[in-house]
């Protein structure tokens, strides 16, 4: 039996606002960054602030990780019981990790000097210089956006996800607008624009939450026990922070050992191979979270089991095509975005080839977002922070040994690699923890996806051959062929399909259409 329609409605709906608002925002994303490589390319002042951003910056998504997961089913059960103790609670809590990182921000600031050089050790003194002085005022950024990691976590409980997902609009905008108005700040452009928009991204949260009704203040005394519990649950939680974030870093930090610009590349990429997970997975992963927890905590745990299949599958069904069209069209796409001003084609040829090899494991990346939601609603995160330790070093090892073979392209394989070896143990262990006695539906289903890529990429290589021996001009046969592709790939899924790929056309089509009704649940229960 499926989930309810009620349910499977609601996921839709909360699925598609969360996917049209983080569309335009990497709609955004990517204008800056066209910006960002005409005015810098892939320069070393480009090198030194993807760093000197990357460590507030993992900070802040490493924390953010943590709490909000551990904060949702925590805040959701003190509402069951009252809405006034609940926010009471939440006030309490953020005061503290308001002073939490004020402390921290304080740290790292007088601590800078040392912070680059540990993790700018490849940088020349020149660039150590720049780094710091531009570290002691990206530091501001674990405090401010710090700040705004409980407004992000009641607005994810009370599922206003509107609001959560424009907050991060300003960001960009903020940033696009110093571009295009050249000021004279150089590099330092990117470094104000960030400080400026995030801090109108955590005063908009903050004035959101006022308006949809949460109670600032504190009527309830301090509850000790409740903290306890917070930390708990929080601390585990850092496993699966440091498989989605930490990792970007160390990757950064080892690249500072080759030659200027592959700090850059490796951000160019990166960014475009995660533009996919922004706009459709984390959204699946943020929508379903409040639901997986509220399940949890009923112990519907069948409905857990479904959750999670449909979850799997539905992750392939759109990872898999995806992954096949970088592929085929990674230097294209790099192009089209970025090669411009000081970005030459030398520099979109390495991005590309680094591109294909962190999205070969697009899928595994993807599956860290879902995996987490899961392991927090069930409340057992020690697998996650033990397995979270044990990603940063076989990370680290694959970097070491590919990056001294091909280079940066090296550092963005290890990635795909290190996330395909911990994913596989997540899934196996997920499925012990919810019982699932075999994976063969499961699997089923990912034999005919995996089918269907293979058709897609002989169809693409074949195409893309033969418009070249007749010399055709590239803006013709490439969107002839990326429309050949995509109609061979969901045409041979078409033919094999199974009911769980049947379902993953519905959930498709209630991303895209949220006030559809889910019409053909009934005919496919039991």
């Amino acid at each position: 039996m499926r989930e309810s329609p009620s349910l499977g409605s609601q996921i839709g709906r909360a699925s598609a606002v969360i996917m049209v608002w983080t569309l335009l925002d990497k709609f955004l994303a990517i204008g800056k960054e066209m910006m960002t490589a005409h005015r810098f390319g892939v320069s070393a002042s480009l090198d030194v602030f993807n760093l000197v951003y990357s460590f507030p910056g993992t900070i802040v998504l490493l924390f953010s990780a943590t709490l909000a997961p551990a904060f949702v089913p925590l805040y959701l059960e003190w509402r069951n019981r009252s809405s006034r103790e609940a926010d009471s609670h939440a006030t309490w809590f953020i005061y503290f990790t308001m002073l939490l990182f004020t402390v921290l921000a304080l740290i790292c600031f007088v601590f800078s000097p040392e912070i680059i050089q540990l993790i700018g050790y490849g940088f020349q003194p020149r660039e150590k210089q720049l780094a710091v002085d531009m570290e002691r005022l990206l530091i501001l950024l674990i405090f401010i956006d710090g700040t705004g990691i409980l407004f992000r976590g009641i607005l994810h409980a009370r599922k206003f996800f509107s609001h959560l997902y424009i907050a991060p609009l300003f960001v960009n905008i903020t940033l696009i607008f110093l571009l295009f108005f050249d000021m004279g700040l150089g590099i330092y452009t990117l470094v104000w624009g960030f400080l400026i928009g995030t801090l109108m991204k955590t005063v908009y949260m903050s004035i959101a939450l006022y308006r949809e009704g949460f109670q600032y203040g504190t009527p309830e005394p301090f509850d000790r026990q409740k903290m306890k519990a917070f930390w708990l649950l929080a601390i585990p939680m850092l496993g699966n922070a440091l498989i989605a974030n930490s990792n970007v870093m160390i990757d950064q930090v080892m690249a500072t050992q080759l030659p200027a610009g592959a700090v850059s590349t490796l951000r160019y990429a990166f960014r475009i191979n995660d533009l996919p997970v922004q706009v459709a997975i984390t959204a699946i992963a943020i929508a379903i979270f409040p639901f997986i927890s509220e399940e949890a905590a009923a112990g519907n745990h069948e409905n857990l089991k479904r959750i999670f299949k449909y979850a799997l599958i539905f992750l392939g069904f759109l990872t898999i095509p995806i992954t096949c069209l970088v592929v085929l069209f990674s230097e294209d796409i790099v192009i089209i975005l970025l090669k411009r001003g000081a970005f030459d084609m030398e520099a979109a040829k390495l991005t590309a080839q680094t591109l294909v090899c962190y999205s070969l494991g697009l899928f595994f990346y993807a599956y860290t977002f879902v995996n987490g939601s899961f392991f927090a609603a069930l409340q057992n995160t020690k697998a996650l922070f033990y397995v979270g330790i044990a990603s940063i070093f076989l990370n680290t090892f694959f970097n070491f040994v590919f990056m001294h073979l091909i280079g940066v392209r090296g550092i963005a394989l290890s990635t795909s690699f290190t996330m395909f070896i911990i994913s596989i143990y997540f899934i196996f262990l997920l499925r012990r923890h919810l019982k699932i006695s075999g994976l063969s539906e499961i699997l089923s289903s990912f034999y005919r996806m995996i089918f269907a890529a293979a058709g897609m990429l002989g169809t693409g290589f074949l195409s893309l051959r033969l418009f070249q021996i007749v010399t055709t001009e590239r803006w013709i046969y490439l969107p002839i062929t990326f429309t050949l592709v995509c109609m061979s790939y969901l045409g041979i899924i078409w033919m094999f399909r199974t009911e769980d790929l049947n379902a993953c056309w519905e959930a498709f089509a209630r991303m895209l259409h949220p006030l559809l009704i889910y019409r053909k649940m009934d005919r496919t229960k039991n």
